[in-house]
């Protein structure tokens, strides 16, 4: 049993009726107080104010259409209990398509109808509430280990890039020294060879891993000139030739959106090699204001986006990559980029080729 808390908003300009519902819940123990609006004016005022548990809202006002006050309460997180002359399931579907909880029809109230429409609402708003804010934490979870994840794969590759390399390199050398220094028998000459065919794949591998870990040039030198190598690069492995429009460039401190931003750029130039059956794509990074907008676009198959839009999230970027054939989620996506303040938009008509938009603030809120 609730306890004597709870504040009401009764939003209705028929003084008879305004005066029926206090006279029904005058006797119900657990509302505490009901503040009475006849407009939409005086409620937003009684709201801002006072802050009710619940509103009971009229659906028929003198100033506005109680549907068009309702949004401004389901914002606030406010359950709403629409009141109606007589039962149409037309505006009962508008009501509950904007978020009111319940509806009552004003010949048919009764005091226990009320204080089970009441309490049933405010549960109701608190559940979702609950359920929103763990899904948030859940959210800032996952972002948070993606960008853990994000961040050890940086430093892995500055190990390979900066040790295991180098002690390769040292092992190659002494390797050819060795064989300069004497004068080896037949044997030891096929050992060597094998050794520098060893080493020299082993170099390979580390320094394919070292890039598609985290490019060394993205950390050196920046997004445009990580860009730069990423169209080079697609062009001498996967035949992808990348027509680049560079017109500003991202230099700020934060090493972990410059890697988010170049390895969705990456993900979406394999995706047009795998699914778009063209050999061309483009990819532009300009300024809107202060924002970053990078564009990738082909005008290879496309897709329906209207139909897809539904199964978008927490798929992959319409197939994953080639290299890794890991590929991440565009929720995955979406959800590191809000962490800056950003988003992604996906345009597609069949036939017409993919755009995708990614936009994030020049300046950023980092996340911590």
């Amino acid at each position: 049993m609730l306890e004597p808390q709870i504040e009401l908003l009764l939003v209705d300009d028929d003084d008879v009726d305004r005066e029926l519902v206090c006279r029904l819940l005058s006797a119900v123990h657990v509302v505490r107080a009901v503040h009475e609006a006849a407009t939409a004016g005086e409620a937003l005022t009684i709201a801002e104010r006072q802050r009710p548990d619940c509103v009971l809202l009229d659906y028929r006002l003198p100033d506005i259409d109680g549907l068009q006050l309702l949004p401004n309460f389901t914002r606030a997180h406010i359950p709403v209990i629409i009141l109606t002359g007589e039962e149409s399931p037309e505006v009962i579907v508008q009501a509950m398509q904007q978020g009111a909880q319940n509806y009552l029809v004003k010949n048919a109230l009764t005091q226990i109808g009320l204080l089970h429409a009441i309490t049933g609402a405010i549960e109701k708003v608190a559940l979702r509430r609950d359920v929103d804010e763990k899904n948030r934490q859940l959210q800032r979870l996952a972002s948070a280990l993606a960008l853990a994840e994000q961040r050890e794969r940086r430093r892995v590759s500055q190990i390979l890039h900066d040790h295991v390399q180098q002690i390769l390199y040292s092992i190659q050398m002494r390797s050819q020294l060795i064989g300069l220094d004497a004068a080896p028998d037949e044997r030891v000459r096929d050992h060597l060879a094998a050794l520098q065919a060893l080493v020299s794949e082993a170099i390979r591998i580390t320094r394919t891993l070292t890039v598609e870990l985290s490019p060394p040039v993205l950390q050196n030198e920046g997004l445009a000139a990580a860009l730069q190598w990423l169209a080079s690069h697609m062009a001498e492995h996967y035949g992808l030739q990348v027509t680049l429009d560079i017109v500003t460039d991202y230099q700020g401190a934060n090493d972990d959106l410059r890697m988010l931003l170049f390895q969705l750029v990456r993900e979406l130039l394999f995706n047009v090699v795998k699914h778009a059956g063209v050999q061309q794509a483009s990819v532009s990074l300009t300024q809107e204001d202060d924002t970053l907008v990078i564009c990738v676009a082909d005008c290879g198959r496309g897709f329906d986006a209207s139909q897809r839009a539904s199964r978008l999230d927490g798929s992959r970027l319409d197939g994953g990559s080639l290299e890794s054939g890991s590929g991440f989620g565009l929720y995955s996506v979406r959800e590191r980029l809000a962490l800056f303040g950003g988003h992604l938009q996906m345009n597609s008509v069949p036939g017409q080729g993919v755009q995708a938009l990614v936009y994030v603030p020049r300046e950023p809120i980092l996340p911590a």
